[in-house]
């Protein structure tokens, strides 16, 4: 492959990108090329690898700098984790351990997502009860006013502990589902670098 068709090829796989960001790239292969020398053009070239692993390339760096701010919320969070996971596919490794791979990361994922479920669940559930409990405790103000005071004591207590663990499956969320995008982005650069 001689410059111009790598530059063809090149800035055909770039089209999904920017006008801005592809420009960048095919300027930064021609100055780099520029530099090589005609003699030395066809080794640069080769030595570059196909346009489809350069963009791909690209494609994962823009993805490393987007997972590296911190979440917002859960769903952006999840939006990340699948960036990262989809970045992994655009690198390229070996089709057999990119399955195993994502097996892996897909395994990590659910026992995270599993974790914030089961802590949304309780929270809801403590919730409830408390609701519940507050309800029910009415009814017995008259006829057993103790058994009153302790439906309503527990009633409070379950209803703060439910918005306590709402709250510590909001952090958990956005902490841990940003944290595991972050260490998919280390591994993915780490993958990057060795391809």
């Amino acid at each position: 492959m001689n410059r111009k068709e790598f530059l063809k090829e090149l800035r055909r796989e770039l089209e999904a990108f920017s006008f801005e960001e592809r420009e960048a790239a095919i300027a930064y292969y021609e100055e780099y090329l520029d530099e090589a020398g005609p003699e030395n053009e066809a080794a640069a070239i080769q030595g570059f690898g196909s346009p489809r692993t350069i963009a791909a390339g690209i494609q994962a760096e823009q993805v490393i700098k987007a997972v590296n701010i911190p979440p917002k919320t859960p769903k952006e969070g999840f939006r990340k984790v699948w960036l990262v996971i989809l970045a992994i596919f655009a690198v390229p490794v070996g089709f057999p351990l990119a399955i195993a791979g994502a097996a892996i990361i897909f395994s990590l994922f659910i026992a995270i997502a599993s974790v914030i479920f089961a802590f949304g669940i309780t929270a809801i559930a403590l919730v409830g009860a408390g609701i519940f409990s507050l309800i029910a405790s009415f009814s017995l103000v008259v006829s057993a006013p103790a058994t009153f005071l302790f439906y309503l004591g527990s009633g409070i207590a379950a209803t703060g502990l439910g918005i306590l663990f709402t709250m510590l499956t909001y952090f958990l969320a956005t902490r841990l589902l940003g944290g595991f995008a972050k260490l998919l982005g280390k591994v993915l650069n780490r993958r990057k670098r060795g391809a």
